[in-house]
């Protein structure tokens, strides 16, 4: 039996496709671009602003509070460019801005006071508030008859029996132990609360809120 020697056998001519060609060529083209758009998200930031402590409604913010952070872009999280970090400075918080939390918009303002209502400060010694006032906590002012007085004054009369306030901002301490706090009220009430708060003649108790 015959074999036929390697040199005389057909040989199969391969036929290719430029079309096949080009499609695979177009794959991994496009693999390689979704690759890099992928790592560029990924790794992209943003400087957006971070407190560092936890600054209660109504403080004003110092540069102190806040500091520069990078966040990834796009995480659809409400922040404040850390580019701003200078005009944020001296606002307000409007909230509770919690320590470690990023700066949002909406969280803060100038402080401009609503309409009808007033800021007045008080000094008061111990015993004549209760202890763990922060900022944006909630008081009923409460006005004390005069020392020795057989009957209520002119002021105390004028005077509801409480009169509802908000701390604008936490309470300082004195040398003396004595403690002042300002307070957001109404205003038809600011002036006759800062005559008593003069002669020494306010109280403050904390309210619930929750109730």
């Amino acid at each position: 039996m015959s074999t036929v020697s390697d040199s005389r056998r057909p040989r199969l001519r391969l036929r290719r496709n430029p079309m096949w060609l080009l499609a695979g060529i177009l794959a991994v083209v496009l693999g390689g671009l979704a690759s890099a758009y992928l790592y560029t998200s990924v790794a992209a930031t943003d400087e957006v602003l971070r407190a560092t402590r936890t600054i209660h409604r109504g403080e004003s913010i110092t540069a102190g509070d806040l500091t520069v952070v990078s966040v990834g872009s796009g995480s659809g999280v409400s922040t404040v460019p850390g580019e701003r970090l200078a005009s944020v400075v001296g606002q307000r918080a409007v909230l509770d801005i919690a320590d470690g939390s990023l700066l949002a918009a909406g969280t803060y303002g100038d402080g401009a006071l609503p309409a009808g209502m007033a800021r007045v400060g008080v000094r008061l010694e111990a015993g004549r508030y209760p202890t763990g006032l922060t900022a944006g906590t909630t008081v009923l002012v409460v006005a004390l008859p005069e020392t020795n007085a057989t009957s209520p004054d002119a002021a105390t009369a004028q005077l509801p029996a409480s009169v509802p306030a908000t701390l604008t901002g936490p309470p300082t301490t004195t040398d003396d132990g004595a403690v002042v706090i300002d307070l957001t009220l109404g205003t038809g009430q600011s002036e006759i609360v800062t005559r008593l708060a003069a002669a020494n003649r306010v109280s403050l108790v904390e309210q619930d809120t929750g109730s």
